[in-house]
């Protein structure tokens, strides 16, 4: 699900002012390190690939094997992408009159869920149309399917949000106890809990069986725009319209941590599949990279053109994919040398400073001599960053 804000609220098809400002970012090292001199932007951007597609992005999701990457679009249509080459598998189009808001797959990959204007289509495999669920009478903002396949939720632009039930396609339960517009949602990992926050400045967790508020949590100060449980179903994330990101120990019932470092609204959030990290996306054009232990601040991808509109991390944990409101879907990597330059930047410069194959070109030194020296740095470079990388997990794990 992804959001695309203006200024006083946020509307599907809108756009912040002034968030068209393109800018760049200045990615080679500088200094007297030739090999930091001569990388490339798109080495410290660790864009692995980015596409821009004419038609906005509006949402994306992956696949329960991770196999396919769920695009949803502004002009309505959705297509099923290649993770890795972005090629085309399906495109269904006109699927709804509006804009493509949230999509999601059931576990056994038998049918796709997709949610615009005020509706909700399931499609099978093939893009065949299954079934409309019309129980919305305002946009829908949030619609996800249980990792049971067995359920469903989706909320719109009011305080009510509904429990679908899938097996017999039929709408389970109106959800009804926020006193204003409540448009977050997730599943808990194990099916067995619903997290709801609304602008009534509450996150409550519901017992889906008995469809029961359980706990209410103080929520942000302004609307939640995301919710998400960690994998082991222990915390809970919440962005806000506020700037703000917090974390909930759902066992101790508190706010964890609150993450600052945004200079706008956080759109959207995503755990690593191992629960270490956290991704944040928002309309200031970044994406943080935070350790959810400590909660630091590990990194922030500045070097996107527009508002951040959703992100989901890829099943290996090491690299994630991205939209922005002016069209691009990238594919990023964590590269260790992220977290050697947040926690071993000194050693790391040290090191590369003390030896002669990274200095600048020498006098004399012909184009195919210094080309060579280039590549036995990089292969150095290389190895310095894999050998403080692992001291970086070692650490970790103690």
């Amino acid at each position: 699900m992804a959001l695309i804000p203006i200024i006083g609220y946020f509307t599907r098809n809108g756009y912040i002012a002034g968030m068209g400002k393109k800018f760049t970012y200045l990615t080679c090292l500088l200094g007297i390190l030739a090999v930091a001199a001569h990388c490339s932007a798109q080495d410290e951007n660790y864009i692995l690939k980015q596409e821009l597609f004419e038609v906005p992005l509006t949402t994306i999701e992956l696949s329960p094997d991770g196999k396919l990457l769920l695009a949803g679009f502004d002009d309505g249509s959705f297509r099923l992408l290649d993770p890795e080459s972005f090629a085309l598998k399906l495109e269904v189009e006109g699927a709804h009159p509006k804009a493509v808001y949230a999509m999601d797959m059931g576990p056994r990959m038998d049918f796709i869920l997709s949610a615009g204007a005020s509706s909700i289509k399931l499609w099978d495999r093939k893009g065949e149309h299954l079934l409309d669920w019309n129980a919305h009478a305002t946009t829908i903002w949030n619609a996800e399917i249980s990792s049971d396949g067995l359920w469903a939720i989706s909320s719109a632009v009011n305080k009510t949000f509904l429990l679908w039930d899938v097996e017999n396609k039929v709408l389970a339960e109106k959800m009804q106890a926020h006193t204003d517009v409540a448009m977050a949602l997730s599943f808990s990992p194990d099916a067995r809990l619903i997290a709801s926050g609304s602008r009534d400045q509450t996150i409550r967790i519901w017992d889906r069986e008995s469809r029961q508020v359980l706990t209410t949590l103080n929520g942000p100060t302004e609307d939640v725009l995301d919710l998400e449980f960690s994998p082991d179903g222990r915390l809970l994330v919440a962005t806000s319209r506020d700037r703000s990101t917090r974390v909930y120990d759902l066992k101790e019932e508190k706010l964890l941590r609150l993450l600052k470092g945004h200079t706008d609204m956080v759109l959207e959030a995503a755990f690593s599949p191992d629960g270490l990290y956290l991704l944040t996306a928002s309309s200031d054009q970044s994406i943080i990279l935070w350790d959810v232990t400590s909660g630091e601040k590990i990194h922030q991808f500045l070097d996107n053109g527009s508002a951040v509109t959703d992100l989901v991390f890829h099943p290996d944990g090491n690299s994630f994919y991205s939209i922005s409101y002016d069209g691009d879907l990238t594919l990023r990597a964590l590269h260790p040398k992220i977290f050697v330059l947040k926690y071993f930047e000194q050693q790391y410069r040290e090191e590369l400073a003390a030896d002669p194959v990274f200095e600048a070109r020498r006098k004399g030194e012909s184009k195919k001599d210094y080309q060579a020296r280039m590549a036995e740095a990089q292969k150095i470079e290389n190895g310095i960053v894999s050998r403080l990388y692992q001291e970086y997990l070692s650490g970790r794990a103690e």
